[in-house]
């Protein structure tokens, strides 16, 4: 089993927490917060994040206190037509604004976005990108290798929330595509963080912020977009876990 829950201010950070009970018993609780704002992305992971939670906390000489409004509906995937095969569930909230302080930065009226995911198994695979604007326009899009269900690829925007996950969709890092979409940025701009699967072995998920996200008359930079792999990608960064 695994939960997980983060929230993004674009551009500027990542808060995640996650706790995952493998299938041997193994129980692990983890928070990181990656900074985005400085020369190269800044990790910094807690294995004991006790109260930590998404609108406040600290991990080691870093603390932060945000609030934000919703500026679009939730939405939740996979469709319910589609749950009972899935493993997994997501709820996503696609569009915020965001005021606060990560360290020493202080922001209002940030444009981000933030999830909850919780399921039975971690998804093997996928690569994904989110981006939203100070207006409540947001666009996302996915891939993702869900066993024992097929692989599984959707997008959607605002107006329009993911339909049945049956898109075209490739993943060649550093790039993803589904369906009319394209998001990408440099191999530089990214930070990899090792995940643990509920099935005890590692998953490498690399993140960036610097993403441009592109296609069906979009065209946003300072995406999220993410390629999580179960090998590491040959001379790209990783955090020590």
């Amino acid at each position: 089993m695994y939960e997980s829950s983060y929230v993004i201010v674009a551009g500027i950070a990542w808060i995640r927490r996650s706790r995952v009970e493998t299938s041997s018993g193994r129980v692990d609780d983890t928070a990181w917060v990656v900074t985005f704002d400085g020369d190269e992305p800044v990790a910094r992971r807690s294995s004991e994040p006790g109260a930590l939670s998404l609108r406040r906390g600290f991990i080691g000489d870093l603390d932060w206190e945000l609030d934000w409004v919703g500026l679009a509906p939730a939405f939740e995937t996979p469709r319910p037509q589609l749950r009972r095969l899935s493993p997994n569930h997501m709820l996503t909230v696609p569009a915020i604004l965001a005021g606060g302080r990560i360290g020493e930065r202080t922001f209002e009226a940030a444009p981000g976005h933030t999830a909850r995911l919780r399921g039975k198994r971690h998804t093997a695979t996928w690569g994904w990108s989110h981006a939203s604007t100070a207006d409540g326009s947001w666009v996302q899009l996915l891939t993702a290798s869900v066993p024992p269900v097929m692989r599984v690829s959707q997008h959607g925007r605002d107006g329009r929330p993911p339909r049945l996950p049956f898109a075209r969709a490739s993943v060649d890092p550093p790039q993803v595509r589904v369906g009319p979409y394209v998001a990408d940025a440099p191999a530089e701009r990214f930070i990899g963080l090792r995940y643990l699967h509920t099935d005890g072995s590692p998953v490498w998920c690399y993140h960036s912020e610097q993403g441009h996200l592109g296609g069906d008359g979009v065209d946003l930079h300072g995406a999220a977009l993410e390629v999580a792999t179960r090998e590491p990608i040959d001379g790209w960064r990783v955090e020590p876990s």
